[in-house]
């Protein structure tokens, strides 16, 4: 059926290069190429997001039947998204403002992150349509995986809120779900367990050293990668640390964050000169997506060295490029990797992730194993198949609402 969908991001866009900041991550890959598919299927959607420059246009065309809608809410700049509470009310109102002067109906709300969860409480009671919620990740199950960064009360109050006042939940994985119940008060009907995605035309594997040539390393020596956000919950350092003690000499290649002032690179730099490796670790700052296939097919390892993680794009995305990871033993991650056939799940602390990484280096007869069955355990991932599942939520939804209307 053809829909018009009202999806929420407020603190991060669709149009971010993931990796670049602390805010761009999977997230963002996950609403473009999610929108992409329900695009396909004439399925509408506007994206509402926070404007952070004033160059931006306010609407601007993603795909087709895709626009993403750039709303006046707080200053027009990044902000530390745990300052975006107080925004929430006028984006919200704003939205409202948009959909009045564009004559828009929508059928129902998507909300992205708890942020965009608060506004959308406000619109589906304004509206009356079914809200459907994704986290992508919560507070207290980040509490849990690290327990030294408490995260802000307000945020686990809100998500509270929002799972005992959202029609339908999506969580990444059957884990993920179960922790909602088991800490949150989530009811089993109110969740429905959708997957992520991997775009397997984009991700596949290229040839090893064809890469690492266009990259410009040294074909020779191995690889270990890792890609994505610079923020120590993601645990660059750990795969650093883990470096330093191991006894293979590989070259780091690290993916994300940006070459010029950006503190979180540079205190990984100052980590390499410490632990004195400095010499073959690679900071190459965030990369388009489009490039990303060459990396994970450059490396050997993937290295996930997360505290948590409540899917692990990057793993997937390694794998569909023939890649074996080795990763935290937590969350998601526990799902995408499977233990002994497409990499190695192993607990948070550089001498299980060296001793695992220097095996796996010195036998190639493994690596290929893992490597041969990396990609078909992905293939149920891909984004035409995590689109019909959410396709069904709507369906679900918007057919009760439409049939409590007409009563």
């Amino acid at each position: 059926m053809s829909y018009a969908i009202a999806m929420l991001s407020i603190h991060t866009s669709p149009l971010d290069n993931p990796g670049r900041t602390k805010d761009a991550g999977g997230m963002n890959v996950y609403i473009r190429e999610l929108t992409r598919e329900l695009a396909a299927h004439n399925v509408q959607v506007d994206i509402f997001t926070r404007r952070t420059r004033e160059t931006t246009p306010t609407i601007v065309q993603l795909h087709p039947n895709v626009r993403v809608i750039h709303i006046d809410a707080g200053p027009i700049a990044t902000i530390h998204k745990n300052e975006l509470y107080l925004y929430t009310p006028t984006f919200a109102r704003r939205i409202e403002e948009f959909r009045r002067r564009e004559d828009m109906r929508y059928d129902a709300i998507h909300s992205h992150y708890w942020l965009s969860g608060v506004a959308a409480m406000r619109l589906a009671c304004y509206w009356s349509v079914p809200h459907i919620t994704m986290f992508h990740t919560l507070g207290r199950l980040k509490q849990l995986a690290n327990p030294t960064e408490a995260e802000p009360p307000l945020r686990l109050e809100m998500e509270q809120r929002l799972i005992h006042q959202a029609d339908r939940i999506i969580a990444a994985t059957a884990d993920e779900r179960a922790h909602m119940i088991r800490y949150c008060g989530a009811t089993q009907h109110q969740i429905d367990v959708i997957p992520c995605g991997v775009d397997l035309r984009l991700f596949e594997p290229y040839d090893k050293q064809l890469a690492r040539h266009k990259i410009g390393l040294q074909a020779a020596q191995p690889v270990l990668l890792f890609a994505g956000r610079l923020d120590p919950f993601k645990g660059p350092d750990q795969l650093l640390r883990a470096a330093a003690l191991m006894q293979e000499d590989a070259q780091i290649v690290i993916v994300g964050g940006n070459l010029v002032d950006d503190k979180d690179l540079q205190q990984l730099q100052s980590l390499a000169r410490e632990l004195q490796i400095e010499q073959r670790v690679h900071f190459m700052g965030a990369r388009t997506r489009e490039e990303m296939p060459l990396f994970y097919s450059a490396a050997d390892v993937t290295v996930v060295p997360s505290y948590h993680e409540t899917f692990g794009l990057a793993a997937v995305e390694s794998l569909a490029c023939g890649t074996p990871v080795v990763a935290t033993r937590a969350g998601g991650l526990m799902t995408v990797v499977r233990h002994g056939e497409t990499g190695f799940l192993v607990p948070r602390c550089p001498g299980f992730f060296a001793e695992r990484l220097d095996m796996l280096l010195r036998d190639d007869h493994l690596r290929e194993q893992l490597s041969a069955a990396a990609r078909p355990s992905v293939q149920q991932f891909a984004w035409q198949h995590v689109a019909r599942q959410v396709e069904a939520i709507y369906d679900e939804l918007i057919s009760v609402g439409q049939c409590l209307v007409a009563l």
